[in-house]
């Protein structure tokens, strides 16, 4: 194979953007595995299979995200990776079902071809480039490796019996997600962070754009406007919350690895997802009305403490305050409590958790504004103590 120069590419390409595309198919199939209720709510069973297979699709983007952003160049053979990634995507989100016995072969067979493909681009580039220093190479055949392992573990599991192929599924899939989380070779250089920003601020949209059709359920009967316009001011509210910060606030060119972000960001779409599920069950009467209450309300708190996480990724001035800290938990406390209080009047309880979350965005907008104000009248000062200086 013909040796050069890598040469990284700045910014998330097309290619890129299409590509995540496909994950709005996954994950809209894959959260339709919580409509069916037994016994009055979810049952446990089903919900892990879509733990399960919510955490087996964001592991495939971790690790295609990882690679294009440290050794992108857009060539027409990682080009083509990422179509075959595509390509077994959808048999992947076909392979989806709550009898795991369904599931299994093809679910797995599909998953170990989509990481044995990533493996092959990470080989293919380790072996193509020759100004690749000793910890690029660490990185590149230790993450091919995890990827070989994890798919030999994921496809012995397509063929065993039920309760032995989903346990061989789960051990493939912390396999994965433990490598990520403890490897320090993914830790070395600094990421592009402006690039991954981008990416997982694209996949957390495309989970809100899930959520927006999770709702729709609301838009049947409009007999009384309060559900469709108080679920669809939620899941705004919701959104900028995230939006406002990732575009405000966050700092695009931080020095990190931008490992932790990624994960951070993973675990927030994962509670996006399980909110897109808990309002779908909110119109449903066959669906016993507190348990989905308090669904709904844990979803809310988590989601609220995941995206305070992302707050250290702030640029200096907007990191946090005591003020910002108290407004958060001040919010998650009245959310639980309204869970607990309104299980009487599900539209008293509506209302209660819109207004919490307009009121965390109104009170973080009025943060952020008054130290936007503090940084610009420093800045100004300081130019003009310069100014006096040179005269």
């Amino acid at each position: 194979m013909h040796k050069r120069a890598l040469a990284l590419v700045e910014g998330v390409s097309n290619i890129e953007l299409f590509y995540d595309l496909i994950f709005v198919y996954a994950i809209s199939v894959i959260t339709s595995l919580c409509h069916g209720i037994q016994g009055g709510f979810l049952d446990m069973g089903t919900w892990l299979i879509y733990l399960f297979c919510f955490l087996v699709v964001l592991q495939v983007w971790f690790y295609s995200t990882l690679l294009l952003n440290r050794y992108s160049d857009r060539s027409p053979i990682e080009c083509v990776s990422l179509f075959i990634n595509m390509f077994l995507l959808y048999f992947l989100a076909n392979g989806v079902r709550q009898d795991w016995t369904e599931t299994a072969r093809l679910f797995n067979v599909t998953w170990a071809g989509i990481l044995v493909n990533l493996a092959i681009q990470w080989i293919i580039k380790l072996r193509t480039y020759t100004n690749l220093d000793e910890d690029d190479r660490r990185q590149m055949r230790g993450s091919a490796i995890t990827l070989l392992i994890q798919a030999a573990i994921a496809i012995s599991g397509a063929f065993l019996a039920k309760i032995p192929s989903e346990l061989t599924s789960w051990i493939a899939l912390l396999f994965g997600m433990l490598i990520w989380v403890f490897s320090s070779r993914h830790r070395i250089k600094h990421a592009r962070f402006d690039h991954v920003a981008e990416r997982c601020s694209l996949l957390t949209i495309i989970a809100f754009g899930e959520m927006l059709v999770g709702i729709s359920s609301y838009m049947v009967d409009v007999s009384s406007m309060l559900y469709p316009v108080g679920v669809f001011l939620l899941v705004v509210g919701l959104f900028l919350i995230y939006i406002f910060e990732h575009d405000h606030m966050l700092d695009h060119h931080a020095k990190t690895d931008g490992m932790t972000y990624m994960t951070i960001s993973s675990w927030l779409i994962v509670i996006i997802g399980n909110l897109t599920v808990a309002l779908n069950y909110m119109p449903r009467d066959e669906i016993d009305f507190i348990p989905k209450s308090i669904y709904l309300s844990a979803c809310l708190v988590l989601y609220l403490l995941t995206s305070f996480l992302l707050g250290r990724y702030n640029k200096p001035e907007y990191r946090y305050s005591i003020y910002y800290i108290i407004g958060r938990i001040a919010v998650c406390v009245f959310i639980i409590a309204v869970g607990v209080l309104t299980s009487f009047d599900p539209a008293i309880g509506l209302v209660c958790h819109v207004l919490a979350i307009y009121a965390a965005f109104g009170y973080e907008y009025f943060l952020w504004h008054r130290r936007t104000k503090h940084a610009v009248l420093g800045r100004s000062v300081g130019i003009t103590h310069e100014d006096d200086e040179d005269n």
